[in-house]
């Protein structure tokens, strides 16, 4: 199973509006306990309905029946999302933006170049758009798109001291 989130959350299956923005935001914290109240906050704000949740364990079940029943764990305090590292693309951006920065800091540029163009590619639109409405969710798309604008610097060799901008 692979989750993107460079753009409209696609996780390969069709999912209604509301367990989009609870994957978004299991899928944000990817590995860690993310509590029903947390969960409920990303889907409907500070208001919530009196029934937020069974609503959103019917949402959690969804997704299982979606993704697979081990793609959702249940813990004591909440749920966590079963996903390796390598299945957001995200973490596989942040990973290839690192490599960016070792190869061109090597004297690698060429290879540093590929590297980034690949990163670059995994974007299609504004990160984590389910989330838009949700604090944590618009400070991870801020730093995404601080993270891609560095990326596009690097890519052209404007923040090294290498380039013509530096002298």
């Amino acid at each position: 199973m692979g989750i993107d989130l460079l753009g409209p959350l696609d996780a390969g299956v069709p999912l209604e509006p509301r367990d989009r923005v609870a994957l978004s935001a299991l899928a944000l914290r990817r590995g860690l306990l993310v509590a029903p109240d947390e969960l409920a906050e990303a889907l409907w704000g500070e208001t919530l309905p009196a029934t937020w949740p069974k609503q959103v364990q019917i949402c959690v079940g969804r997704l299982r029946k979606a993704l697979g029943a081990d793609a959702i764990e249940t813990l004591p305090g909440g749920y966590r999302l079963a996903l390796a590292a390598d299945e957001l693309d995200t973490e596989r951006f942040e990973r290839l933006a690192e490599r960016g920065r070792t190869l061109r800091a090597t004297g690698e540029p060429v290879r540093a170049a590929v590297t980034y163009r690949r990163a670059l590619e995994l974007w299609r639109g504004h990160p984590l758009q389910e989330l838009d409405g949700w604090p944590p969710g618009q400070a991870e798309a801020a730093r995404l798109e601080e993270l891609r604008l560095t990326v596009e610097e690097d890519a052209d060799g404007r923040h090294h001291f290498g380039s013509c901008d530096a002298i």
